[in-house]
């Protein structure tokens, strides 16, 4: 086996090894593992402002009172690109419920435009390109997964955080939200 291959081996290993340590073995229960560095639930979400496609500055307090879905993505993420048709449907189907998506690319603008245009992503997404994983860092993700999603509570409380693909039936459970 040549140093490649077997670097490559070593880290895979030591990703998985890690990804057991933090992820929930069950995702049944919503809340998140007593070994996690905060509870999210007990955290009020970290401040930001980020400018959006369109070069507009956009501050996550103009959201408050809504539940918000929370979702850092990249382009060139495959289970990114695979969670956002049903988060486009959810906030269609929910927005007049109080739900609002805010995508946080994890990307360059001209990536993100096109990808939006062709999708019809229907929400805010905000460009943070490399300093979005700092940011992400602060809302609980530890490893630096994407995609990685927090749903917030209309106080700015966090209630929960998702590593990995995000589905209707847990930001349904989360928000308790039903369709007006």
């Amino acid at each position: 086996m040549n140093k490649k291959t077997l670097f490559f081996i070593s880290l895979v290993i030591v990703l998985a090894l890690s990804a057991m340590l933090y992820l929930p073995q069950d995702n049944s229960t919503l809340k998140p593992r007593q070994d996690k560095p905060a509870q999210p639930s007990s955290l009020i979400r970290p401040e930001f402002s980020l400018p959006d496609l369109q070069g507009n500055l956009r501050n996550i307090n103009e959201w408050d009172g809504q539940y918000i879905v929370l979702n850092f993505w990249a382009t060139w993420c495959p289970p990114c690109r695979k969670e956002i048709p049903e988060f486009i449907a959810l906030q269609e189907e929910y927005a007049e419920a109080n739900l609002q998506f805010i995508g946080i690319a994890i990307d360059n603008e001209a990536s993100v435009k096109q990808f939006a245009l062709d999708m019809g992503i229907n929400y805010p997404n905000l460009i943070a390109e490399m300093d979005g994983i700092e940011l992400a860092r602060q809302y609980g993700n530890i490893m630096g997964a994407l995609p990685f999603s927090v749903i917030i509570s209309p106080k700015g409380q966090i209630l929960t955080h998702q590593f990995g693909l995000l589905e209707r039936s847990t930001i349904l459970k989360v928000t308790q939200l039903s369709k007006s």
